[in-house]
């Protein structure tokens, strides 16, 4: 189609003359009609707010780039109503829905954002981090419960590891960064700002483990971390069902613009994002970004889900998933 083509040439133009509007999301759009998507702190939204500016589902909705804070304000937002459309852990989707919450997963976005930072530049194996400090954000959310069934599996006893758990990744970092943690386990895009922190501060600090290797390396049979995407009500799904395939196709021309275009997707992203530049850049490179619809990848989905349904039911809400959840 003529406007896809038109989509990608107009990027680079759209990219740096808006900025300026950019500076302040919330008044990109007017309020009539409005629905809002939340987004993480995380390099997805990346895809979310190209797609918002730069794609043709806001002519059928007008649609707001919103951020929420933590998993928890995710959960009462889709709870309360409050929330119709925002990206997701994968957990934290279906345990909503086997909550009997009208909730659907309708794409993942990346496949794998983690990594741990280690001021030890021997360390290269979980099995080093026993007998170590590690802090991380998000207490049994995602991060948590992959590096957990990782131990789990490679026979690593947690009990050896002095794990620290905050509240969000920013105090994850400043903690790592300034007292006397061995390690981080972080996500993109905060990993590769608190390597450029550290570098400026004169903290020596290294990538030290691929968490995405890891899993694939310990589970070949599910050798993928889905780790979030966009999750909706699924009434307001079933009213805008056009609007949706407009958006998915949005969101793949968008990170195909991304890819192509790093250093302006970073000057974009820096403007939502709150993390400097060079950081985002870094952080495409590391963040295994992709659009994928849910129905399409449902037997990867059951196979990661049933990895930690094993190791905990109560992770993903006390069931696997139904067909049904997957759009």
């Amino acid at each position: 189609m003529n406007n896809r083509r038109d989509f990608l040439q107009k990027s680079s133009i759209l990219a740096l003359g808006s900025l300026g509007v950019l500076s302040i999301p919330n008044l990109l759009f007017g309020n009539k009609n409005r629905v809002d998507i939340w987004n993480a702190p995380a390099i997805i939204s990346l895809i979310v707010a190209v797609a918002i500016k730069q794609g043709m589902a806001k002519d059928l909705i007008n649609l707001n780039y919103k951020e929420w804070r933590n998993p928890d304000q995710l959960r009462a937002g889709f709870a309360s109503d409050s929330f119709l459309l925002s990206s997701s852990p994968v957990n934290v989707g279906l345990n909503l829905a086997n909550q009997g919450l009208d909730i659907k997963m309708l794409n993942i976005l990346t496949n794998g954002l983690n990594y741990i930072f280690s001021k030890d530049k021997n360390l290269s194996s979980l099995k080093d981090l026993e007998g170590k400090k590690l802090i991380m954000a998000f207490k049994n959310d995602l991060p948590d419960i992959v590096f957990r069934s990782l131990c789990i599996k490679n026979n690593i006893n947690l009990d050896k590891i002095n794990i620290t758990y905050v509240q969000t990744p920013p105090e994850a970092m400043m903690m790592f960064l300034k007292k006397d943690f061995d390690n981080i386990l972080i996500s993109e895009p905060m990993g590769s700002a608190m390597g450029l922190a550290a570098k400026k501060n004169g903290v020596d600090i290294k990538r030290a483990l691929d968490i995405q290797k890891i899993w694939a390396d310990t589970f070949k049979q599910a050798p993928i971390i889905p780790q979030a995407g966009l999750i909706v009500n699924g009434s307001f799904y079933q009213k805008n069902i056009e609007f949706f395939n407009t958006f998915h196709q949005d969101l793949k021309d968008a990170l195909i613009w991304i890819n192509s275009s790093p250093d302006l997707a970073a000057q974009f992203g820096s403007k939502y994002l709150l993390v400097p530049q060079p950081a985002i850049k870094e952080a495409i490179a590391y963040a295994n970004l992709r659009v994928d619809r849910c129905k399409d990848i449902s037997d990867n989905l059951d196979r990661f889900f049933s990895i930690i349904y094993d190791i905990n039911p109560k992770l993903i809400g006390g069931k696997m998933p139904s067909k049904e959840i997957y759009l």
